[in-house]
């Protein structure tokens, strides 16, 4: 099928681009949704959506019914509101200098970490003479933020003598789901099942409570919630679980908690594909003699004759410098190496042995062709990072373009 957004790209001044597949972000929400099950989801929008566009993806998750949406900061919550958002928006991070009245303005839920902070919010209640609903947080072991387990009861003392508040949710924030060997995940549950005993002793019942993220999704079906907080998964990506030796797959859920299958089995996990692809185009083409210094530094010399294609996008759009002389792209469907120290506007890659290579031609950085792919995820291993730190690191003056039908190479 031909690349729809063609008429778009080849418009751009600069021929740098990232394209964003609705259909993707709605085929992986529709899998999120499935494995709820019963439990409600929250979409994680901070960051931009990972990189992917706030607004465009708020407003493609809205129109597929998604109950919750989650953002790190006040600003990321008002422009969500401002362009005609309505879902319950959570702040993730809560309030650090910004004003409570934002939070009745723009009817934002804050979650709160911490017992000083009821007597801000509720003096802010009292003057608007609006009630203020918030999520409590428990550090169950991240050690971020969030109310330690062993001070819930003096919280919950205080909060009933207060007026104005509304403890609407409870959650914490898994440190490391995906990881199968280590017993952080059974620890944590533990400390927060704890916590949420003390509820009845004040007459506190949320309506919410939430503790899987993208990877306990995946694999945990023990944990005792109603809603369930996603980004990664959304965008196509978790990170890769760490398995005990020899573990059988199909293996039932015991009363330990245990997950039923490995990742390659467990329901679904193959099933999500990356929603971003990052493009640029070649804007130059020289051959150079063997032995050649090509980039800053003169890090990398050619060795043989060479045609070197320039394409113009660096580490100021996201690619990062520890790529250089070590990544690849993808070019007329073959793989490409970069060559020489990524600059911040312009990177070389070797195209000796791609035939027909002309100024023009479309190169793909994170994305797929026919018979070649370049996940987000293998750019993390490379360089030694997250898949959600190479998305994020996509930087503003790079646009994003939305296609709303399928495009080929936009599969998992």
């Amino acid at each position: 099928m031909a690349n729809l957004t063609a008429p778009v790209t080849t418009k751009l001044l600069r021929p740098t681009w990232a394209e964003i597949s609705l259909p993707a972000l709605r085929r992986n929400f529709d899998r999120v949704r499935r494995l709820a099950g019963a439990r409600r989801v929250m979409a994680v929008l901070k960051a931009d959506a990972y990189g992917h566009g706030a607004v465009a993806v708020a407003r493609c998750l809205a129109a597929c019914g998604v109950d919750w949406l989650g953002v790190a900061t006040v600003e990321e919550a008002v422009e969500l509101r401002e362009t005609g958002i309505e879902q319950p928006i959570l702040l993730l991070g809560g309030l650090y200098m910004s004003d409570p009245a934002d939070l009745v303005e723009y009817r934002l839920t804050p979650s709160i970490s911490s017992t000083a902070r009821l007597d801000t919010y509720a003096a802010c209640a009292q003057r608007s003479g609006n009630p203020i609903p918030f999520h409590l947080k428990i550090d169950t072991g991240l050690g971020r933020l969030g109310l330690p387990p062993s001070r819930v009861p003096s919280f919950l003392a205080h909060y009933v003598e207060l007026e104005g508040l509304e403890l609407k949710g409870i959650f914490t924030h898994l440190a490391s789901a995906e990881d199968l060997v280590a017993t952080q995940t059974d620890e944590q549950l533990a400390h927060f099942q704890a916590a949420l005993k003390e509820l009845p002793w004040y007459k506190v019942q949320p309506e919410w409570i939430h503790v899987s993220n993208s990877a306990a999704l995946l694999v945990r079906r023990d944990i005792r919630e109603n809603l369930v907080r996603i980004g990664a998964l959304l965008y196509g990506y978790c990170l890769p679980l760490i398995l005990p030796p020899n573990w059988p797959p199909g293996i039932p859920w015991g009363h330990t908690g245990r997950p039923s299958a490995p990742p390659d089995t467990a329901p679904g996990a193959a099933e999500f594909e990356p929603v971003l692809s990052l493009k640029s185009r070649v804007v130059y083409l020289k051959d150079v003699a063997s032995n050649t210094p090509l980039g800053y530094g003169a890090a990398f010399h050619s060795r043989r004759p060479s045609r070197i294609a320039t394409i113009p996008v660096g580490y100021a759009d996201g690619l990062s410098r520890q790529l250089s002389s070590r990544g690849r792209v993808i070019v007329n469907d073959d793989y490409a190496r970069i060559v020489g120290n990524i600059s911040m506007d312009l990177t070389l890659v070797d195209v000796t042995d791609i035939p027909g290579v002309e100024v023009g031609d479309e190169v793909t950085l994170i994305g797929s062709s026919e018979h070649c792919r370049i996940t987000a995820q293998e750019i993390a291993t490379e360089i030694g990072t997250v898949p959600y730190e190479v998305l994020c690191s996509i930087g503003k003056r790079v646009p994003r373009i939305y296609g709303d039908e399928e495009r080929r190479g936009n599969e998992a």
